[in-house]
């Protein structure tokens, strides 16, 4: 199976180095250059002759303008999910960092060195994150065979907890994630849960793409 988990255009937040999570703002909608690169995206499908089986899309608005400037070619539904949503950044959404020192002082100096968000009021703690990652993998692992191509577009920190889940990392990595970049994987299935040698057959699971944007070069 190859899953292939796309990060949304561009937003004004993104522009503008503001924190973006959960929650659709204004400024959480695409600029016209990320409108510009989900075109690009389905360009390069279209060139590619790529069309997948399946499309999960997250329930926020970028996500899911992405997914139809890139993927409305492919006369597939898309289905929402919720576990695909942005890692909510709680009372720092919406803000720059130095609005965040300005404004909430002590929960900005407890989480700048710890990236603890239990210092973070209203956000979305790092277990939970950890979860959605996994219930991710879960439902790709359960409801779809090898032979499928799933897509999902999605948002960077979702992103980074869902790799760190099919690598079964304990830790979390922090990727630069561009925007309409591919993180693309091939997975064997029927394998996955095989505890013998065959955890070390590098054909077994490959990273195909990862963080690349071909319809942008």
């Amino acid at each position: 199976m190859r899953l292939i988990l796309i990060r949304h255009g561009e937003t004004e937040a993104n522009l503008l180095n503001r924190w973006s999570g959960s929650k659709d703002l204004d400024i959480t909608n695409l600029t016209a250059s990320g409108k510009a690169q989900a075109q690009k995206l389905g360009d390069w499908f279209r060139k590619e002759n790529f069309t997948p089986t399946h499309v999960y899309v997250s329930p926020q608005k970028r996500a899911k303008d992405t997914a139809h400037l890139a993927g409305h070619h492919w006369n597939l539904p898309f289905i929402t999910l919720e576990d695909l949503k942005e890692t909510g950044a709680g009372i720092f959404e919406g803000l720059t960092w130095e609005e965040i020192e300005s404004k909430y002082p002590e929960q900005a100096r407890n989480f700048k060195g710890s990236r603890d968000w239990s210092f973070v009021e209203e956000s979305e703690q790092e277990n939970d994150r950890r979860d959605r990652g996994n219930r991710i993998l879960e439902l790709v692992l359960t409801h779809h065979s090898d032979d499928d191509v799933v897509v999902m577009f999605c948002h960077a920190g979702i992103i980074q907890h869902t790799i760190s889940c099919i690598f079964e990392s304990p830790k979390l990595w922090g990727i630069m994630t561009k925007n309409t970049a591919i993180f693309e994987f091939q997975l064997l299935i029927t394998k996955w849960s095989d505890s013998t040698r065959e955890r070390f057959n590098p054909t077994s699971w490959r990273v195909l793409r990862f963080n690349e944007d071909p319809h942008l070069n």
